[in-house]
């Protein structure tokens, strides 16, 4: 008997090229920043400080040890029981185990969170090049290895050269030679969109993907007479648009239309408001319908404010916890919804009919026509309308 197991495909990695190679300008579009070579060196040079720090245990009680030591003629024949030699190996010992744990904790931090001292401390980050996400430990610790070896072959130089690397990078996104073994990328996350803050990175995506609609032409206002298309009521077409005939060009000036009659004594009455509808419908991403009158609040398990007076309330279930207790407030309108998000923790969008997704700020209305879609945190909603019956 055979068993056959149904292994689900990885979703493809959005953003590379064709080659497998990560996309400057998908990554540009999200809104990621590369970081400066300032902010870099920057980081750099703070860890390095801590690095020097580390040492000087070494050099303030290992180095007049070691002098003392030097100049003591009897050194030799006292062996490890001379004093001066138990201190520079004491505080060696102590600088070495302080360096060595400080450099694994940099490499661990910086593979699971794309930081060190430094780099937390300017506002830079390593991410995954490809994907955006964690560096990767091993990576960090090949990225680092590749360093070393170059500054233990060339003195100075070959470190010097990997540092300087960034500033010939043909992508132009800052990437050095170890970035490129390392398989990371260095971006500011304090001017750009930063990957490790999921909501916003969300957004991004979402920005990016929605649809956008197609930009018309418009004709132009400024049409001299001479220029100007005369309709007639011709023979009417199947998509119900009556014809247009040429322009004249003969020259011939264009008629004068008639002003139309005006009726003593009649007054035209002003157009009625639009009727505002009985009511909306939102129709989840679940295939759940969920019917709005007045103003509601939607959420988990939504609670009004004190002295806040509402017409109904409504629970939606949300296994993945995306949506807060209280998230949303919306109303009725005649052409759409409004929209109000509650400080909700993974925020709220509105996607129109057109494509163009907008962010909610938290306590401010927002529209939502007929046909557009709400995101509440991981949840996404159609907005329909529908109207009681009349007898």
């Amino acid at each position: 008997m055979s068993v056959t197991l149904d292994v689900p495909e990885k979703e493809p990695i959005a953003g590379l090229l064709p080659d497998g190679k990560p996309d400057p300008a998908y990554a540009a579009a999200l809104g990621l920043v590369p970081a400066s070579a300032g902010r870099r060196s920057a980081a750099f040079a703070i860890d390095a400080a801590f690095y020097a720090l580390l040492a000087l245990p070494m050099g303030i009680g290992a180095a007049p040890a070691a002098l003392r030591l030097m100049a003591d003629p009897d050194a030799v024949s006292a062996g490890l029981g001379h004093p001066d030699l138990q201190a520079v190996l004491l505080w060696s010992i102590i600088s070495q185990t302080l360096i060595v744990v400080y450099v694994l904790v940099q490499l661990i931090v910086h593979g699971l969170r794309g930081v060190t001292a430094g780099k937390a401390i300017v506002g830079i980050r390593s991410v995954n090049a490809r994907t955006f996400e964690k560096p990767g430990f091993w990576r960090m610790v090949l990225r680092a290895f590749v360093v070393g070896a170059a500054s233990v072959i060339v003195p100075l130089i070959g470190a010097l050269v990997f540092l300087l690397s960034p500033l010939w990078d043909r992508e132009r996104r800052g990437r050095g030679w170890h970035d490129h073994i390392g398989g990371n990328w260095i971006i500011d996350r304090r001017h750009g969109v930063d990957p490790f803050d999921a909501k916003a990175l969300r957004m991004a995506r979402r920005r990016l993907n929605a649809p956008h609609a197609d930009e018309v032409q418009m004709p132009s206002l400024a049409t001299s007479a001479s220029d100007a298309v005369r309709f007639a009521a011709g023979e009417r077409s199947r998509a119900a648009v009556v014809g247009a005939e040429a322009p004249d060009h003969s020259g011939a000036p264009a008629p004068t239309a008639a002003p139309p009659p005006v009726r003593p004594g009649y007054v035209t009455p002003p157009p009625m408001p639009p009727r505002a509808p009985d009511g909306a419908v939102l129709v989840g991403d679940d295939g759940a319908r969920y019917e709005l009158t007045g103003t509601t609040l939607i959420g988990r398990r939504p609670e009004p404010r004190a002295g806040e007076n509402i017409s109904s309330a409504i629970a939606i279930d949300d296994p993945s916890f995306s949506m807060s207790k209280t998230h949303a407030l919306v109303g009725i309108e005649p052409d759409g919804i409004w929209i109000e998000d509650r400080g909700s923790s993974n925020g709220s969008a509105v996607v129109p009919p057109s494509g163009q997704e907008t962010a909610l700020v938290p306590e401010e209305r927002a529209h939502a026509p007929w046909g557009s879609r709400v995101h509440l945190g991981e949840r996404s909603f159609l907005v329909k309308q529908f109207e009681t019956a009349v007898d």
